[in-house]
């Protein structure tokens, strides 16, 4: 399998341009060929009609004349209902218009919501992937009126109203059964708007030229690019094979969160594990975790690292590190952080690890992967968590390139980016991932990966990508409602397993 390539809606404009400027394809011909297999899914979803097709003034309302007069040629019931004054229409949409009232097929200007009775399918072919800011109110009640009908919407190209860039929408969205796209799957369809809008994803390149659809520095992190995380595993392996990691984590009423990093790091294929904790909790994580090493550091009277504890961490025999989870922000946990952050290990900084360095993070010369949650990005960039959830991506993109490293911003979708500009969009996961615990499992497979020689991008798509589908083989086996963190780990040896067949 190759990578899923997705696009913005500039993007897609400027690959449209390109194949007509430098391959001399014609916009009426990609129109067609369009229209052609938005057809084609409009009958498969519904053979025998009647078919509604609402259409607007753009290139996207041409797609609508197009597939209603295809659909119309495979003998179904179709008719158009014009969202606007087909004499307004210009370039290719008009040509499309013109075609189909040459068939002699039936339309009307669209009016209200009454039109749409007995409909058997209802084709959305009103706003397209040039639909920027606030819609005008004539479009949100045509949107309201699809919505509330009780037949099934097919969007053509993507939902009006849901931009098609990696941004919220700003105000209502058609909520369609399937969604026939062009070209490339659009950004937009993955944010948490987009899944509940698109329905299922129809594709087809629609004769663009291949070397036109990729390139975009924007993947679906699926597990084509999260397999490129993972290392061969040989027959003749042995736990040197597999690298030594370090984890630093833990305190006291925190040694959970060092369990699970520990056990998470493990669960990645990790060859062997040092878990360093305040010397108070390092029973409790020996106990829990036979499998690794235990340094126990010095600890305060509150069951936090001291600050002398950064003087008795060895770095030399270490292939990569992790701290944060459960340390608490401490003089000990800074000065902890601070030493790694100095070394030339690969790093995964999380949690408190990474609000003892707020704001910001140091530029380093070493691999380094952070996976804040959107405050503490908030923290991180000196914004509002407000900000970081209106742009995630942009705001993803923005912290990787001023810190020189690999960033992953969780959220249901989660955005992964690198400081060159290459970023992936992770949908893996359940909500049951939504408890306490689920990001230091990340932390830990992070740890796990770079130890193994994972480049920091591509460990931060296999750990992402591990961790949602651990979660949804977990809630296969169990439900996702009363997931628990230690469900996940069980199911992660499977998720490798599973991420090592492509």
């Amino acid at each position: 399998m190759t990578q899923q390539w997705l696009a913005t809606g500039g993007q897609m404009q400027e690959i449209d341009q390109k194949a007509i400027l430098d391959y001399g394809l014609s916009g009426n011909n990609l129109m067609e060929a369009a229209a052609s297999f938005a057809a084609r899914v409009a009958f498969d979803l519904c053979p025998r009609g009647p078919v509604t097709v609402i259409t607007g003034a753009g290139n996207n309302g041409g797609d609508g004349w197009g597939l209603a007069r295809h659909v119309a040629a495979r003998s179904v019931p179709v008719r158009v209902l014009a969202g606007t004054d087909p004499a307004l229409l210009r370039g290719d949409a008009a040509i499309q218009q013109k075609i189909y009232e040459s068939f002699s097929l039936p339309w009307e200007k669209y009016e209200g919501p009454g039109q749409l009775e007995h409909s058997a399918l209802i084709v959305d072919a009103l706003l397209g992937t040039g639909f920027r800011g606030e819609l005008r109110q004539g479009a949100a009640e045509t949107i309201a009126a699809m919505n509330q009908n009780p037949a099934p919407v097919l969007a053509v190209d993507i939902p009006s109203g849901l931009p098609a860039d990696f941004l919220p929408p700003s105000g209502p969205l058609v909520q369609a059964e399937a969604t026939a796209t062009f070209g490339l799957a659009k950004a937009g369809f993955y944010t948490s708007a987009g899944r509940q809008a698109v329905g299922r994803i129809h594709l087809d390149p629609i004769g663009l030229p291949a070397s036109l659809l990729r390139g975009t520095g924007l993947v679906l992190n699926d597990g084509t690019q999260g397999a490129k995380g993972l290392a061969p595993r040989r027959a003749d392996s042995h736990k040197g094979s597999f690298g030594h990691g370090l984890l630093v984590a833990g305190s006291r009423g925190m040694s959970g969160a060092a369990l699970l990093a520990a056990t998470g790091a493990l669960r990645s294929g990790l060859g062997l594990l040092t878990a360093a904790t305040p010397s108070e909790i390092q029973p409790l994580l020996a106990a829990g975790v036979w499998e690794a090493l235990t340094l126990p550091l010095p600890s305060t009277g509150k069951g936090e690292f001291s600050h002398e504890a950064a003087a008795q961490v060895s770095l030399g025999e270490y292939d990569a590190a992790a701290v944060g989870p459960g340390c608490r922000v401490c003089p000990g946990t800074r000065a902890l952080v601070h030493s790694l952050v100095k070394s030339q290990l690969p790093l995964a900084l999380d949690a408190d690890a990474l609000n003892a360095l707020a704001p910001g993070i140091p530029l380093r010369s070493a691999p380094t992967v952070i996976s804040p949650h959107p405050g503490e990005m908030a923290r991180l960039l000196s914004c509002t968590v407000e900000e970081v959830l209106a742009d995630p991506l942009g705001t993803c993109r923005r912290g990787a390139k001023a810190w020189g490293c690999t960033v992953i911003l969780k959220g249901a979708t989660t955005c992964i980016a690198d400081p060159g500009g290459m970023a992936a969009l992770n949908i893996t996961g359940t909500p049951g991932l939504a408890t306490g615990g689920s990001g230091d499992i990340l932390t830990g497979l992070l740890l796990g990966l770079l130890a193994q020689g994972a480049q920091a991008f591509a460990a931060a798509c296999a750990a992402t990508w591990l961790l949602g589908t651990a979660s949804e083989l977990a809630a296969a086996q169990g439900g996702s409602a009363g997931q628990l963190p230690r469900d996940v780990l069980a199911a992660v040896p499977k998720a490798v397993d599973l991420l090592y067949t492509y």
